[in-house]
């Protein structure tokens, strides 16, 4: 990144400051900008490498206009801005900044935070680019391993996911006469875990028959220009009867992608991706496999040499998931896959990381697996619980002191920063921490150095943060019992962990998990449970999440009596409102009830989903959640009027 900085603030005095303050520490300001238009007019002149960036300028376009396009470019931006409300924290957050800066700020904080932005910068940049090498190498590999035509194609997928996420992909050629060769389909069913699907198994699923399928193939359009289909999109894709409507009804997906690579003369192989996200593909994603072209053009052409796409000599396909899970975490439902995609991207780096998820879904367990990953896995992890300590010993905890430092300090303390140095510390529940001792944390996670209590000498420590919490940060924010910088230092890589209900298709596999546990603890030998006990188990909405499961699981153990568990002693809280009237009255899926509840709050809300007293707020759940849960369920504007 060169050292030239474009200043776009509208307040002369302000910007002015900011000025001394850049060229005292050296760095070439190369403008000052009032507002959007002034600001793109010396960005095209004067290329700077960051941009300090007011969200409120002159005008009718804001920071954040700017901030998409800077985005876009690949220009570092920093924010400055004194409102911290959650509208527009929401709005900030969503342009991916490499820096937020609250106004006022010292001018340490102000050179401190440029440095950040360029080492994010300059990473994010290298670190692409050598995960992209990375790939390349792969697929050569790939190409010239000694395996058949489908284990390439599964190896060609493996190696993609970290890049375009999928939870199904299909490889179909097509001849330049039209003739559709079949591929072979694979379903993600665990972390690095494939389930083949091949015509036989995906009549079986669809209820379809054979002949009909080759119908669909060979019906499939012929597209030259490679595409991406989202929310409404996929809808309209899915909607006439075809391949992509039975694969989305049967695999339940939700989004879509393909490839087409040419190759020979005229022909095509397509590379077809699906999410059950409903917004899982960018125009990012195509771009990648743009650049990836080349090496997936000679791995076609050497997977058209097996003619008429014949199997050579057959190889094993990695094991199907049934449970097994991902470093020591039980599930393989596509959310949770998607936070061990996340966990495996980033355990390696020594980023930031925000853990983020309602009370009792494994938030501690996340953490302990990230550190397991990363390269300081034989240094210590220390967990701090900020909810537990109270307010007027957390320092001390945190930080340590000397002795005498204050009345009782009659030993020297080592603080649990210290404790951590070349490991990890774990800020759970950091939404309860005091604001005065923000400020200190967010200057630890700035200058990497802390001070005891009652000294004076600053102490470096090597550490990396691990932070959760159960809290809606952003809304902290908006109140203003959260930093709106320490938030942004600490969001530099959100995980969020789906809660139990939203992926209940996990539940039998917890289940399993949690009785060969408690039967070592107990000396017990339960070897299940009912049908009945487990639909009971299905149909709750365990608000207090995988912790409950364990807790009920335990409880159900010590009161049963036979090697079969015949009933759960489920709360009585879900029996609330079941008794149905008799009749034919239609009992609804949760999907449903979840779908009519969103819609009431809506409407109570005039549609209004961000800010104060807004259906966000009132659901307790993030805006983009929000926005999440509408696109999968459907709702829509005109369902709101």
């Amino acid at each position: 990144m060169n050292d030239k900085v474009l200043i776009v603030e509208d307040q002369f005095i302000e910007a002015n400051d900011l000025r001394l303050m850049l060229e005292k520490a050296g760095y070439k300001v190369c403008g000052i900008a009032r507002s959007v238009p002034q600001a793109l007019e010396l960005i095209e002149k004067e290329r700077p490498g960051l941009v300090l960036l007011d969200i409120f300028l002159k005008g009718k376009q804001t920071g954040i206009d700017l901030a998409k396009q800077l985005r876009e470019e690949h220009v570092a931006f920093v924010y400055l801005s004194a409102n911290s409300s959650q509208d527009v924290l929401a709005a900030a957050k969503a342009t991916q900044p490499y820096g937020f800066l609250v106004k006022p700020f010292r001018e340490k904080d102000l050179l401190i935070t440029l440095e950040i932005a360029r080492y994010r910068h300059e990473n994010s940049l290298e670190s692409s680019l050598r995960r992209e090498s990375a790939l390349h190498k792969k697929l050569d590999i790939i190409r010239e391993s000694p395996v058949n035509r489908d284990q390439k194609l599964l190896q060609c997928a493996m190696a993609l996911q970290a890049f375009i996420p999928f939870d199904y992909f299909s490889a179909v050629m097509q001849l330049q006469d039209g003739t559709v060769v079949h591929g072979q389909d694979f379903l993600r069913t665990g972390f690095d875990e494939y389930q083949h699907i091949g015509p036989r198994e995906l009549a079986a699923i669809s209820g379809m028959k054979e002949p009909a399928l080759n119908l669909l193939h060979n019906s499939m359009e012929r597209i030259s220009k490679p595409a991406f289909y989202n929310d409404e999109s996929f809808r309209q894709l899915t909607k006439p009867a075809g391949l992509h409507k039975l694969v989305a009804d049967s695999f339940r997906m939700g989004s879509h992608m393909v490839y087409p690579i040419p190759f020979g003369s005229g022909d095509h192989f397509y590379f077809h991706f699906y999410s059950r996200r409903p917004d899982a593909y960018n125009p990012a994603h195509i771009a990648l496999f743009g650049r990836m072209a080349p090496a997936f053009t000679k791995i076609t052409e050497h997977l058209a040499q097996f003619g008429a796409m014949e199997t050579a000599v057959a190889a094993p396909f990695r094991p199907s998931a049934h449970g097994s899970g991902f470093e020591g975490i039980v599930g393989s439902s596509h959310l949770l896959l998607n936070v061990f995609d996340n966990i495996a991207q980033v355990a390696p780096l020594d980023t930031s990381i925000l853990i983020l998820g309602e009370s009792g879904t494994g938030k501690e367990r996340i953490a302990d697996c990230i550190h397991r990953l990363s390269p300081r896995k034989h240094k210590p992890l220390v967990k701090v619980n900020c909810a537990a300590l109270p307010a007027t010993l957390i320092e001390s905890e945190l930080f340590g002191h000397e002795r005498g430092a204050f009345t009782g300090a009659l030993d020297k303390r080592i603080g649990k920063f210290e404790q951590a140095h070349e490991g990890t510390i774990f800020l759970d529940e950091i939404g309860e921490m005091p604001m005065e001792l923000q400020a200190k944390l967010l200057r630890v996670l700035q200058e990497k150095e802390v001070e005891r209590i009652g000294s004076r000498a600053p102490i470096r420590v090597n550490i990396r943060i691990i932070a959760a919490t159960n809290r809606n940060l952003e809304k902290e924010v908006a109140e203003g019992r959260f930093r709106l910088d320490l938030y942004y230092r600490l969001n530099v890589f959100p995980i969020t962990i789906p809660p139990l209900r939203e992926r209940k298709e996990d539940i039998p596999a917890l289940v399993s998990h949690f009785l060969q546990y408690f039967n070592r603890k107990t000396g017990k030998r339960i070897t299940g449970l009912s049908d009945k006990a487990l639909r009971s188990m299905m149909e709750y909405n365990w608000p207090g999440n995988i912790r409950e499961l364990e807790h009920l699981v335990e409880r159900s153990i010590l009161l049963t009596r036979s090697n079969i568990i015949e009933e759960v002693p489920i709360p009585s809280l879900q029996r609330k409102g079941s008794a149905e009237p008799a009749g034919e009255e239609r009992i609804k899926t949760i999907h449903e009830n979840e779908r009519d509840h969103i819609l009431t709050v809506l409407k109570k809300c005039n549609g209004r989903i961000w800010g104060m007293g807004g259906a966000a707020e009132l659901l307790n759940v993030p805006p983009t959640t929000l926005n999440s849960k509408m696109k999968k369920l459907g709702i829509r504007k005109e369902h709101i009027s």
